[in-house]
């Protein structure tokens, strides 16, 4: 019996993307929210017996001409795979793309790739919205597959003049380093031996670890920086309480910050608004002198956007 929908691999997913296409879209989702032409659900978290595996899912329905479609998107942390022979991802991820008239899906997507280039592209439209001053200096901590894309793709929008790249394994911080400085002879990409060297006088900084440790301090911070904390922990920060309560907070959509972001809040930590209503002009941006942070929690309607990129790109390339 044939499959009643089409599946579109990981390989194609990155056989069909680049940058400008995807921050495009990322914006677009971004903006909704504030325009009302968003429908999502908070994220749902279902642990998965007595072990630390868990399922995580999504549904989102974004209104738009060119970017609008249906979906639902489950991702799946499974630690122990990585000690599998031969090792899996520890993370799985799906979105299924759903006919908007029938509800009938018509497509399931590979969400490893695909979140592999949105999570990076929606930090990017942030920064852009968020942090008007110069971009001399980028920091990144971690250099796992997130820190890895972000500075792929932070590089090749604002193309800095210094990276900094820590990791709390110092080689595979160099790993990284040496392979992102391939092909340039400027040696743009670099390696810090700790968290404070890192991000001191970085103009923008990107936390990308699964730390269950505060790393950075405030007074590392440079006044007037841009800090995009990727990922969300249920009761740890990677940033202290003093850096968030002398931040400007922008979260992605208010639910998921209302749902996830408690936490933060007990902190002293107040929230601005939505990324998307600086975009929209529903708020004033904020003040060059501003230090800012934008809490990325990912949200359904950016699967939306670029999972209708990602289905509208395979058809006409067939």
């Amino acid at each position: 019996m044939s499959c009643a929908y089409e599946y579109i691999s990981d390989a194609r997913v990155a056989e069909l993307l680049t940058w400008e296409d995807v921050l495009e879209a990322a914006e677009r989702a971004l903006e909704s929210v504030s325009t009302g032409d968003a429908y999502q659900s908070t994220r749902a978290h279902l642990t998965v017996g007595q072990s630390f595996n868990s399922v995580n899912t999504m549904s989102g329905y974004l209104q738009d001409k060119k970017y609008g479609s249906l979906v639902h998107l489950f991702f799946n942390p499974f630690r122990g795979n990585r000690n599998l022979d031969p090792p899996l991802p520890v993370v799985h991820s799906e979105i299924t793309l759903v006919d908007e008239t029938t509800g009938v899906s018509k497509a399931m997507i590979s969400g490893n790739e695909t979140m592999r280039w949105i999570t990076p592209a929606v930090s990017v439209v942030a920064t852009k919205h968020l942090h008007r001053k110069g971009k001399e200096t980028l920091a990144i901590l971690g250099a796992g597959n997130q820190g890895r894309i972000h500075a792929m793709a932070f590089q090749r929008y604002f193309n800095f003049s210094k990276v900094r790249v820590w990791n709390r394994t110092r080689s595979k911080a160099e790993n990284l380093v040496n392979e992102l400085n391939q092909g340039t002879n400027k040696g743009v990409f670099t390696t810090s031996s700790t968290v404070e060297d890192c991000v001191s006088g970085a103009d923008v900084i990107v936390t990308a670890t699964h730390s269950s440790q505060t790393l950075v301090k405030k007074s590392w911070i440079k006044a007037g920086a841009h800090i995009n904390a990727i990922g969300v922990s249920p009761v740890n920060t990677e940033l202290d309480a003093d850096t968030y309560r002398i931040c400007k907070i922008y979260s992605d959509y208010k639910e998921g910050a209302e749902a996830e972001l408690k936490h933060i809040e007990k902190l002293g930590a107040k929230f601005e608004g939505q990324v998307g209503d600086v975009i929209s002009g529903k708020i004033s941006p904020p003040k060059e002198s501003d230090t800012t942070i934008f809490q990325s929690l990912g949200m359904a309607v950016q699967y939306c956007a670029i999972c209708r990129l990602i289905y509208d790109k395979h058809h006409f390339k067939q």
